[in-house]
């Protein structure tokens, strides 16, 4: 995963005109940029069903088709603004037969793996994700179970980190695997804000994806590691308006708490953040999480 990481942080510096490289692993590097991804061997696809073509109309005048996929009975549909280069005028529009279609604005690209069977409910899903614009901000993530009428099985918040689809365990049902940027700006800049792995599994009596990353504690071994060694070393870079480095210890301290080690994570902020307002930062760490949708409550 590392050799996507840095893609981000070249783009970064690129846009400042920066070449400064970061000695130690950063939020900007643990981003997903969700259309370069290797994904991994994908689920068989679905047939495609036949459907009429689009229609001689766009939803919004002077719109054109940029993009259209057929799944087992629905079409997606991506139309765009002529006008606007950078695509953030976009609309998806998921269409079925004797139905309204589903729109979903700044829609970016339907996702390589529409078509699969991601969740192995025995529906095909249909991917898209949507880009707001901005210098880091925002991406999203729509997953629709095509089953007789759609049903929405994941929304990923709009947030600076992408997403990906991988089988964590083998059991042919694809996890989703994002980064949490709940602490972006507040600590600190954004180039060394933390931004923790989450990692979203299909529950089905839910019929959701839902945080799971407890579940999952090898899949932090290797940040684990990288931030317990970041926290230990050299923190100048972080150093923020208060004049602590609260951004060097954060990424060690919320790796532990999304796989459900609260004890943990507490144990290490005290070892590596020597400074009076301990407690009280502890607190806002536990207030911050609390209201994230991609934590998972302990």
């Amino acid at each position: 995963m590392k050799r996507f990481r840095w893609l981000a942080l070249v783009f970064l510096a690129a846009a400042c005109g920066q070449s400064a490289a970061i000695p130690t692993p950063t939020a900007l590097e643990m981003l997903i940029p969700s259309a370069t991804l290797d994904v991994g061997p994908p689920p068989p696809p679905f047939p495609v069903a036949a459907l009429p073509p689009p229609t001689a109309f766009a939803p919004v005048t002077g719109y054109v088709l940029r993009d259209e996929r057929l799944v087992d009975g629905y079409a997606l549909r991506l139309w765009g603004n002529p006008a606007d280069s950078i695509g953030y005028d976009n609309l998806l529009l998921l269409e079925q037969a004797n139905a309204e279609p589903v729109q979903i604005k700044m829609a970016s690209a339907i996702h390589p793996q529409t078509g699969s069977d991601l969740n192995n409910d025995g529906f095909p899903e249909a991917v898209i994700e949507t880009y707001s614009g901005g210098a880091h901000c925002c991406f999203g993530t729509f997953i629709y179970s095509l089953r007789d009428e759609p049903l929405l099985i994941l929304h990923k918040p709009e947030s600076n980190a992408g997403g990906q689809f991988q089988d964590l365990n083998g059991d042919d049902i694809y996890e989703f695997v994002t980064y949490d940027d709940l602490f972006a700006y507040r600590y600190c800049a954004y180039a060394v804000s933390p931004a923790v792995k989450v990692i979203l599994a299909y529950d089905s009596s839910a019929q959701l994806y839902l945080p799971a990353s407890p579940r999952f504690p090898e899949q932090y071994v290797q940040e684990i590691a990288e931030h317990t060694a970041m926290a230990q070393g050299n923190l100048s870079d972080f150093i923020g308006d208060d004049g602590t480095p609260k951004c060097g210890v954060l990424p060690l301290v919320l790796d532990y708490l999304y796989i459900g080690q609260p004890e943990k994570a507490h144990q290490e902020l005290l070892r590596l953040y020597p400074y009076s307002d301990v407690e009280s930062f502890w607190a806002e760490i536990l207030d911050g999480v609390q209201q994230s949708s991609l934590y998972t409550p302990h």
